[in-house]
């Protein structure tokens, strides 16, 4: 019964380290994806606006975040461009030393797991990073509120919303007008 129990502990540890191995390695990834999006996106930015928002420091506030979550974009583009020659070539370096100590971390999990954030965070940044930085740089928050940040949070939220449910709603529209029922994009509803 002890080795039992040892076997399912070892095999559980061994999970344990494997799932914060990948992790680790996923931080460094967007990490250094991140930091070469920065470069990328400071160097050819127009120096000549960091004076047009100086003076008011909610603008200053709304063009960083702008800033940090376009940089964010940009790594997640990076990565999603990498990741299937990196795919290839783990795969060749996996068939040429199978029993390498130095090679074992690189195993499908990590594949498979880096395949899983890259779509997460595409899919996050294509159709909600981005569109909630355009509606936050436009945004000046709603009439008859204090001005400020969460003024203008507020606003891009509300426009953001109403902006999926008019899209949900064509959707539904179309789906309807021209009789696609093999899709059933919203079975959800009926039930």
């Amino acid at each position: 019964m002890d080795e039992e129990e040892e076997e399912v502990t070892d095999l559980k540890l061994q999970l344990f380290h494997n799932t914060v191995r990948e992790h680790i390695i996923f931080l460094l990834l967007i990490i250094l994806l991140y930091f070469s999006s920065y470069v990328v996106v400071s160097r050819f930015r127009r120096r000549d606006r960091d004076d047009l928002y100086s003076n008011d420091e909610d603008e200053v506030l709304v063009y960083r975040i702008s800033f940090w979550l376009c940089t964010f974009t940009l790594a997640v583009a990076e990565g999603a461009a990498m990741l299937l020659p990196v795919s290839i070539a783990s795969n060749e370096v996996l068939l040429l030393y199978p029993n390498s100590y130095y090679v074992k971390w690189l195993n499908s999990s990590l594949i498979q797991g880096l395949w899983n954030h890259v779509f997460l965070f595409s899919n996050l940044s294509l159709f909600i990073f981005l569109p909630f930085v355009y509606l936050f740089s436009e945004s000046t928050g709603f009439v008859g509120h204090k001005k400020g940040i969460l003024a203008r949070v507020y606003e891009t939220f509300t426009v953001f919303m109403l902006m999926a449910i008019i899209v949900l709603v064509l959707t539904a529209v179309l789906s309807a007008v021209f009789g696609i029922e093999k899709f059933q994009f919203f079975w959800f509803l009926s039930e």
